[in-house]
């Protein structure tokens, strides 16, 4: 019978343990582990890399113990050629300097100059203080001053472009009798070398005392020359130094980096750092006092690391050599171990590949000898042994695993198979309840949408016989109106002769009996003459009123009416005000309810007329019931609400028109009652809600009212109340209903 696994992988025991990390092993990539990959390597493989690694660190260690053992001394040694250059670096600065004062020695103490300074004679400027000498003098300033402070002669000069400058500003502040330049020259007689930090940039300067030719005073004045210390003035010095030599101001914003960090090491009494610039230079810095011994220049000193370079040599030359030694003495001792012990590892570990290639448990392994390697060879001998006998046992149990296998899975297709179906019921149940869901919603929405096209019918035929009957009522009554109102003036007329014809008569007295006088008294003719224009003057008035109800009347019958027409908004709201005038006047119970108009100025607008008059009779009619409940709850009990001045409640309906843009007009209706809540105010336009008690209302006049505004006109109807301060209805519709 063949093996179903490796004879390797049964020595080992990785069998049990392979199974065991497949079920433990996370999907995805392990992370790299360094003793797993050395794990993997061959016996050969390990020892190679053993003898690396012990020689990489024994070669590291005797560099580290050299480098170390050197690098003090090496330091130290770095540390004092570097300061020996730089003292000859300032050394050489020194002698410039030195050379510098004794260059212009001559000028500062020669009689001409003397002579010069008290009779400032124009000629010694023009043979002497010109261009050219200033080139040959190689300055950029020159400065005499008398014993008053006062510049005799100074002139700033630019060596390229060779023209006078101003002198610096930055140096005629300095210019007192306090400063180190004028009291070292006019008090000690004496020579003042050194730096000044300007504005303009670091310069030189020698301020010398001002004598005769033969060096003798009194002083009269101080003779200053300065140069500036630029680019070429430190190019002429490395030169001069076969050094790279960098200077920067001390106080400069903008130092390079490692000038930054050596700054703070840097002080008058400890003027010079050295730091390493690179593997092949150092870098000494010096700080150069100015004249005023304050913090002047910052010099730096490029040093080749010689001393350096050679001791680095002498490190690689000797790991070299080591190197080798460590290569040879490893190389000897793998040669012992392969002829020692790995060949013989390699033929048992190419035994043991034979009887895995194979599958054969009868096979063997031959090692001669007694040593370790000779015994794990019998060893794994009498291991095949029991593995041949362990392997039938084990065939036996893994067809019996497959056979419950089997049944499990059998059984585990059932059991899905009986989920599957009872999800599947499940499913179609949810979705039958949420059909179910859905349709009643729907029959709910579409049985209010009846109960609302039901009342706005009604409302509509009701409106609709209203505005008949109010029609029919007007012209009824308008014929006889027209027929007294047309009569009425001539028997005013007709009156007013047969009043100018009584008064003839009167006034002749021979016509006048006594019978006629005693029917005078009786009827008490003057009052009648007097009362009866009046009485013709009230019956006018109430053809008048009759008159202007008939066409209110009218006006408002256009609620029938379905077709868009242009008319005038004021209109139809004055003949809305017209039909409830008997609500707004004073009766027994009730006070009057005054009505504030502040119409604007509107064109003619088109819109459906008889509608809009029913929105407008809707909300003032709503007004009008706000007001009155809240009078007889007034009396009842005092509630809280804006009063008038003499502290009395007056109910007022305010009607304001106006134009909210070109194209829009906007009517306000605003009331002073007891206003509403929010709960309220967010059902107003609800179709049935009503606040109303039970007969007083159907809760569909603000919602027909809505429809009207929102849905015939497309425009605006909004309700702002406040509790206790009363409720004003916002309506906005287009000038042209046809144009929206």
């Amino acid at each position: 019978m063949k093996m179903q696994h490796s004879l390797a992988q049964i020595e080992s025991g990785e069998i049990d343990q392979n199974r065991s990390k497949q079920l433990q092993k996370p999907q995805g990539s392990m992370p790299f582990n360094p003793l797993n990959s050395f794990k993997q390597l061959t016996l050969y493989q390990k020892t190679l890399l053993i003898l690396s690694v012990t020689l990489s660190g024994l070669v590291g260690g005797l560099y580290l113990g050299s480098l170390t053992i050197l690098s003090e001394s090496l330091k130290q040694a770095e540390q004092q050629s570097a300061t020996q250059t730089i003292q000859g670096v300032l050394s050489v600065l020194g002698q410039d300097k030195k050379a510098f004062a004794a260059r212009y020695s001559d000028w500062s103490a020669w009689d001409d100059t003397y002579a010069f300074i008290q009779n400032r004679d124009e000629s010694y400027i023009k043979s002497n203080l010109v261009p050219g000498q200033f080139t040959n003098l190689k300055v950029n300033l020159i400065l005499f001053i008398d014993t008053k402070n006062r510049i005799v002669f100074g002139s700033g000069f630019d060596l390229k472009k060779k023209q006078l400058l101003p002198v610096p500003q930055g140096l005629q502040q300095r210019l007192v009798a306090t400063d180190p330049l004028i009291q070292a020259s006019q008090t000690r007689q004496a020579t003042l070398t050194g730096i000044v930090v300007l504005p303009e940039g670091p310069m030189l300067l020698t301020a010398q005392p001002i004598l005769t030719s033969e060096g003798k005073g009194p002083v009269r004045g101080t003779a200053i020359f300065g140069r500036y210390l630029d680019s070429k003035s430190i190019t002429d010095l490395s030169q001069a130094t076969q050094l790279s030599l960098s200077a920067y101001p001390a106080n400069h914003p903008n130092l390079p980096l490692d000038f930054q960090t050596v700054q703070p090491r840097l002080s008058p009494e400890s003027p010079i750092a050295i730091a390493p610039l690179s593997e092949k230079s150092l870098g000494g810095y010096v700080l150069l006092p100015d004249i005023y011994q304050q913090s002047g220049l910052l010099l730096r000193i490029e040093i080749p690391r010689t001393i350096y370079q050679q001791s680095r040599r002498s490190q690689q030359e000797l790991i070299l050599t080591i190197a080798i030694v460590g290569v040879v003495f490893g190389g000897v001792t793998l040669l012992l171990l392969e002829r020692l012990v790995l060949s013989r590892l390699g033929r048992l570990s190419q035994g043991v590949r034979k009887i895995r290639a194979s599958q054969d448990l009868s096979l063997r392994l031959s090692l001669p000898g007694n040593d370790e390697l000779s015994v794990l060879a019998r060893d794994m001998n009498g291991l095949l042994e029991n593995l041949d006998l362990s392997q039938n046992a084990l065939q036996r149990n893994l067809t019996h695993l497959a056979e419950v296998n089997q049944d499990l899975q059998m059984t585990m297709q059932c059991l899905q198979r009986e989920i599957k179906e009872r999800q599947q019921a499940e499913s179609a149940l949810q979705q039958s309840e949420q059909q179910l869901v859905a349709r009643t919603a729907q029959l709910e929405a579409t049985l209010q949408d009846l109960q609302q096209a039901q009342m706005q019918l009604i409302q509509s035929e009701k409106m609709s016989g209203l505005g008949q009957l109010v029609a029919g009522v007007a012209h009824e009554i308008n014929n006889p109106v027209n027929f007294i109102r047309g009569n009425i003036s001539y028997a005013n007329r007709y009156l007013k002769d047969l009043l100018d014809l009584l008064h003839l008569y009167r006034s002749q007295p021979s016509l006048s009996t006594p019978e006629i006088q005693a029917r005078e008294e009786e009827i008490d003719l003057e009052f009648l003459l007097e009362d009866l224009s009046r009485l013709f003057s009230s019956m006018q008035v109430g053809v008048n009123r009759i008159n202007d109800i008939v066409r209110s009347l009218r006006t408002f019958s256009r609620l029938d009416e379905a077709a868009v027409k242009t008319v005038d908004l004021h209109e139809g709201m004055d003949s809305t005000l017209m039909i409830l005038q008997h609500r707004l006047k004073a009766n027994a119970d009730s006070a009057a309810i005054k009505v504030v108009k502040d119409y604007g100025d509107l064109p003619p607008i088109e819109c459906y007329a008889g509608q809009l008059n029913q929105v407008f009779m809707n909300i003032l009619a709503n007004a009008i019931d706000a007001l009155e409940e809240q009078e007889q709850r007034l009396q009842q009990q005092p509630i809280p609400l804006p009063l008038t001045e003499d502290n009395t409640w007056n109910k007022q309906i305010r009607i304001g028109t106006e134009l909210a843009d070109s194209r829009t007009v906007r009517i306000r209706i605003a009331d002073n009652g007891p206003g509403m809540d929010e709960t309220v105010r967010q059902r107003m336009f609800d179709p049935f809600f009503t606040t109303k008690a039970i007969g007083k209302g159907t809760g569909m006049g603000m919602s027909i009212s809505y429809q009207v505004i929102v849905e015939k006109h497309r425009g605006r109807l909004h309700c702002a109340s406040v509790l206790g301060q009363g409720t004003e209805f916002i309506i906005e519709i287009p000038i042209a209903v046809t144009s929206t």
